[in-house]
């Protein structure tokens, strides 16, 4: 049977530094393993993928044409919708707005709660029921917390009750399949948010903006009710607190096998609990 693993926490707590190495581990024991990033062309997720139907594709190409043959990659095409996992193509000067341009396709645009969740519904239950392959683990970064809950506090506005019940309702299309939490702790969200925002600084500003700028910009949307409650570098802080205090209260409420660990210092000690949780 196969097994999946989901790796979740705030951002720089290693999600992609203990997925690389749960599967490299995996590898070398020898397990069948099938590993997705954010930002790949994903069966289950769409963060930093583009939305188009026939027509907007059109346009699409015609404004880009020089991108188009990039596309074959990190496109797929289901009913009559077009897939674009985006931040993957090469980009230059002349063509720097491409990312600005995907980005307002993107679901996370919509204001419709339940188109939202029954998207994201179907694209697992379509997994699930007819792309799982016997005997592969399958290792997925942030695409059940942290890709939801973001826009659950800042763009729908909801309370904690509420948000508790979208994903326990969400996390039933898991019953019947081995899924199977990583939860990555930081004890101190300030101080790692300090860290990351040093390490992610572009190193060409004519193409890209730095990591904060764009997380700033993203906390700083107005809910449906036309309200912001995150401003600045500071509200960002208390956003990630919150976010912690909230994915706490979730996990303790889902029924998903789930490992909860502490980072502090030693990224070794940590995976080694991973290692007996995974239990090749």
């Amino acid at each position: 049977m196969s097994k999946i693993y989901l790796i979740e926490g705030l951002p720089g707590s290693g999600k992609t530094t203990f997925a690389r190495r749960l599967n490299d581990f995996l590898i070398n024991e020898n397990v069948l393993v099938k590993k997705y990033n954010e930002g790949d062309l994903h069966p289950v997720d769409l963060a930093w993928t583009a939305i188009f139907d026939d027509i907007s594709f059109i346009t699409l190409k015609n404004k880009y044409p020089e991108l188009v043959s990039q596309f074959k990659d990190y496109l797929k095409k289901i009913d009559d919708l077009y897939y674009l996992a985006y931040t993957n193509i090469k980009i230059d000067v002349n063509t720097k707005d491409f990312y600005d341009y995907c980005e307002r396709c993107e679901i996370y645009k919509t204001r419709d709660i339940e188109y939202f969740f029954s998207t994201h519904l179907r694209l697992w239950q379509e997994f699930l029921s007819e792309d799982l392959e016997d005997d592969y683990v399958y290792i997925f970064e942030c695409i059940f917390l942290q890709n939801h809950i973001n826009e659950l506090i800042l763009k729908y506005g909801l309370n904690e009750e509420e948000i508790i019940a979208y994903f326990k309702k969400f996390s039933k299309v898991f019953s019947g399949f081995d899924v199977n939490l990583i939860y990555i702790n930081q004890n101190n969200p300030s101080k790692i948010l300090q860290r990351i925002t040093e390490e992610r600084r572009t190193n060409n500003k004519e193409l890209y903006r730095d990591w904060i700028d764009h997380v700033i910009e993203y906390v700083e949307q107005k809910n449906i009710s036309g309200i912001s409650k995150y401003n600045g570098y500071s509200g960002v802080e208390s956003f990630l607190i919150d976010r912690k205090k909230l994915e706490e209260k979730v996990l303790s409420k889902v029924s998903i096998n789930t490992l909860v660990l502490e980072l502090n210092d030693d990224y070794d000690q940590v995976f080694e609990e991973i290692k007996k949780f995974v239990k090749i």
